[in-house]
This record gives structure tokens, C-alpha cells and sequence, in this order.
């Protein structure tokens, strides 16, 4: 896989994500699900704690990242889902650290949304990867 990252500004670095991935030459593409702080029996764990949770949710995609042979410098895009802005606001310097630490350099959004699929869930992450 070739990757082109796409920064017309630089305002972003500090957020933590870049504006484009232009990704030719892949092999593999995944889709994967969103991911909750579940643990291996799809029980939301951390009730409450915003970066307890991210730590889980990053963790299980780089479980799933892991069972296709990639890893987070694959990652072209990741979107973030949360019922808590507040919340995943003040821990997005911890969120970015978690994700740069590991390689990676995604777009995507971050959205406000009124629930997710289990309601101990703060956050949920989908990530779309090439190889």
C-alpha cells in the first residue's frame, strides 16, 4: 500500500488527525465494526470513565487490526462516536496519545449522538484500514 497524507492546513496536528489519506496500490481493505469497551464476552466494562473506556475501545480494534494481519499505522480513517461530548473532550489528549503511540494517522469525525447500542457504553470507534 501506498499512503499520500493530505494536509492543505496544519491546525490539525494538534487534534491529532490529518484532512486526507489517498491510499493506492492496496491489497487489503477492512471495515471494521465499531468497537465499544467490551470485554471478550460483549460486556461494556468502566461504567462512566471516558478514558478507562478508550483504552478498551482502542485495545479491541487493535485486537481486530491484529486478527487481519495490520496494525494502527493502517489505518486510513476512524470515526469516533460518543453520548458524552464533554466527556471525550476533556480526554482527547489522551485518546490522541493512545492513537499516535501506535502509528496512527487517520481522518474521520467525531460525532454527538443520543445513544449507542449498550447504554454503559460512552464511546464507540470504527476504523477502516488497507494493506
Amino acid at each position: 500500500m501506498k499512503r499520500a497524507i493530505i494536509n492543505p492546513w496544519h491546525w490539525q496536528e494538534k487534534y491529532g488527525f490529518v484532512h486526507g489519506n489517498k491510499v493506492t496500490q492496496a491489497d487489503a481493505t477492512l471495515y471494521a465494526a465499531g468497537q465499544i469497551a467490551a470485554d471478550e464476552n460483549g460486556v461494556c466494562l468502566h461504567p462512566g470513565d471516558m478514558k478507562k473506556q478508550l483504552e478498551r475501545v482502542i485495545a479491541n480494534i487493535e485486537s481486530v487490526l491484529r486478527a487481519a494481519d495490520m496494525d494502527f499505522s493502517h489505518v486510513v480513517r476512524l470515526n469516533v462516536y460518543t453520548v458524552d461530548m464533554p466527556g471525550i473532550l476533556a480526554a482527547h489528549d489522551h485518546m490522541v496519545q493512545l492513537l499516535q503511540s501506535r502509528g496512527c494517522r487517520h481522518v474521520g469525525t467525531l460525532l454527538g449522538v443520543a445513544a449507542l447500542a449498550d447504554p454503559e457504553a460512552l464511546v464507540e470507534i470504527e476504523v477502516t484500514a488497507a494493506a
